[in-house]
């Protein structure tokens, strides 16, 4: 089954793709989501109201992260310098 995923664009919104190639990735809960970053629950649940923190899916009252979002997320904020 082919579902449409969500990936963030360049301009900062979200749009619907259909990837028929890419296998299902897992979807993780808040809590495995902040384990796999090494963030606390709260930090990742304010970061998700601020609009700072990585895509997340939002199915009824239950939140879930794309292992794929949560690993571009991190790589995004990867830096060589401290400035």
């Amino acid at each position: 089954m082919n579902l449409p995923s969500i990936h963030k664009s360049t301009s900062g919104g979200s749009h619907l793709t259909s990837k028929r190639d890419d296998p299902p990735t897992p979807k993780l809960s808040v809590v495995e989501a902040a384990r796999f970053l090494g963030l606390s629950v709260s930090t990742l649940n304010k970061m998700r109201l601020n609009g700072s923190g990585p895509l997340y899916l939002k199915l009824g009252r239950r939140v879930l992260y794309d292992l794929r979002d949560l690993d571009a997320w991190a790589l995004s904020r990867a830096r060589s310098h401290t400035s």
